[in-house]
């Protein structure tokens, strides 16, 4: 099979996803020709599907016309209460058809929207309502309450719902669209900014990645090349095992690229149904697969095993499942074989990307995924990819080395934060991407290890320092140091190392009690081990997190000098 020649062939010119050399923002880009130039665009020629289902939410089932009904209503409150083009509307809850709406209304107004970890506490809400500066939050009652004192008039905050004692203050959002203001749609241009994603990245605090409308949709348009990629090797797929339409369980949380374009705008462009999860429950998935005929699973492997494992997995009817997506952290070696155990037929697919590239890198699925899989996929045909040693000298091809990528998806850097973008930019518009990697004479990308300190736990970026700060923060506390070991289940968990100060004592249980009150409980380290000895120091006397990582995979129980 040469790969390269049906990529060729596919984007040849007067083809589909005919790929052409433009000029975008000054640089010059590979880019689908014929790819619309604004998410606006897209929005709008999804009306076209009108009577198709495309929202179901526990009994809760929406049409695409009744979904742009709603974003109409809520875009037209929007403006009546004085939304403009550029302004930031910030979302925090828990994946439903409300979080859809908003995004939509939001982007059809000519806002940027600025979707929210809805995991985090109220620090972290807070640090990103004002770090973005948000002039207004639709959320659930849990964000809306963890943040109400820091907002300032009513209209701020949209709350769907309320069942407390003492509600939250701010303007419910059936109430928003029971108004009936239908909305005036904002014609936004290529290069009008359109979404901000906040990324834990290598370093610090969190940072907004901003991204523009004609990068989002040729972000959009490489998933759609992906598919057909796929079906050109082996052949459209017929819908099986009772089901009518294609339906995607949405079961990531939708601050993230990957869900929120790959499982909502991917899907309303092309006309699927979209069945959403507010939280993971592997039960519950299974029980929406088998009614409502889900076709498309997409997760991280750490989910995608929690589906499989299920003792009464063969208690429910998964005929119709026939796409299963695995990405976000490493895929686990056994996953694949676990997948053939469960299905007979099911095409498996993984890929590598970044929220500073709108999730655009490389990708394979069905017989090509099953070429390689234990690669990363092939090159999307709209991304550079370079490899690079230590002292950023561009590597022989095959050689592994720190992958930067450049191309029209790729940030052109983070919201106020000039030096952190030239950290990771250069002014060619080379993105530093922290992993380590190498692409085969085929094409297919292999990951084969990461020189930033990141760590990715179920698909979640953790930044050490941000739990090393919250540990020092508790009076015992001398010494820590962070860092990520691998886990089967998740890919990678933390590892606290703690010294006590002189004279204090702490227990494990101390530690993780006074962290659970600190942290999201996803940030709370799995392993924590109190040292009563200097912890291990490098020549610079900074901390040699790699030394003491390395004894504790060893099983060394003293971790210190």
């Amino acid at each position: 099979m040469n790969i390269s020649q049906t990529i060729a062939e596919l984007t040849a010119p007067d083809a589909f996803f005919e790929v052409v050399s433009e000029t975008f923002r000054g640089r010059e880009y590979r880019v689908f020709k014929h790819a619309p130039q604004a998410v606006t665009e897209l929005i709008q020629n999804a009306r076209g599907h009108a009577e198709a289902e495309f929202l179901i939410y526990r009994d809760q089932r929406l049409r695409f016309c009744d979904f742009f009904a709603a974003a109409e209503s809520l875009l037209g409150y929007f403006q009546t209460q004085g939304l403009k083009p550029g302004d930031r509307v910030a979302i925090a809850m828990k994946n439903r058809p409300e979080w859809l709406i908003a995004f939509a209304a939001a982007v059809m107004g000519g806002a940027v929207a600025v979707p929210i970890n809805s995991w985090g506490q109220r620090d972290d809400l807070l640090f990103a309502l004002q770090d973005s500066g948000a002039s207004w939050l639709i959320c659930d009652d849990a964000r809306g309450r963890a943040v109400e004192d820091f907002l300032e008039t009513e209209r701020r905050l949209l709350v769907y719902q309320h069942d407390a004692a003492e509600p939250v203050r701010g303007v419910l959002f059936d109430e928003a669209l029971a108004q009936e203001h239908v909305g005036a749609l904002y014609e936004a241009s290529a290069e009008d900014p359109c979404m901000m994603l906040y990324t834990s990245g290598s370093t610090g605090a969190p940072k907004g990645v901003m991204h523009r409308h004609r990068p989002i949709v040729q972000a959009v348009f490489n998933m759609m090349f992906t598919g057909f990629v796929a079906m050109t090797i082996e052949g459209a797929r017929e819908l099986r095992g009772g089901a009518e339409q294609e339906k995607a369980l949405l079961n990531v949380p939708l601050f993230h690229g990957t869900g929120l374009l790959g499982s909502f705008v991917l899907p309303m462009v092309t006309g699927q149904a979209v069945v959403i999860m507010p939280k993971w429950d592997a039960q519950e998935a299974l029980r929406l697969i088998d009614r409502e005929r889900v076709t498309m699973f997409s997760s991280v492997p750490a989910l995608v095993k929690s589906l499989l494992i299920q003792d009464n997995f063969d208690d429910f009817d998964t005929r119709s499942l026939q796409r299963l997506s695995s990405g976000g952290a490493a895929v686990p070696s056994y996953l694949p074989a676990l997948v053939s155990q469960r299905f007979e037929e099911v095409s498996n697919s993984a890929g590598y990307g970044m929220t500073e590239t709108l999730a655009v890198g490389s990708t394979a699925s069905g017989k090509l995924y099953d070429m390689r899989p234990k690669s990363s996929g092939v090159l999307s045909p709209i991304i550079d990819m370079r490899f690079v040693d230590p002292e950023g000298a561009v590597l022989s091809p095959g050689e592994s080395g720190e992958i930067e990528m450049r191309g029209i998806t790729v940030t052109e850097g983070y919201w106020n934060r000039p030096e952190a973008s030239a950290q990771v930019l250069s002014e060619e518009g080379w993105l530093k991407s922290g992993d380590v990697g190498h692409v085969d004479t085929d094409g297919f990308l292999f990951i084969t290890g990461r020189i930033k300190e990141i760590v990715i736990r179920g698909g979640e970026n953790i930044f050490p320092g941000d739990v090393e700060q919250q540990c020092y923060a508790i009076d015992a506390v001398q010494d820590c140091v962070v860092f990520g070991v691998p886990d089967e289940t998740l890919g990678e968990e933390l590892v606290l190392i703690v010294r006590p100060k002189e004279g204090e004592s702490i227990h494990e249980a101390q530690m993780r009690e006074a962290l659970q009150d600190r942290l999201p409980a996803y940030k709370v380290p799995k392993h924590i081990v109190i040292s009563t000895e200097p912890l291990l120091r490098g020549a610079t006397e900074k901390f040699d997190k790699l030394a003491i990582r390395a004894q504790f995979l060893a099983g060394v129980s003293d971790v210190n000098e």
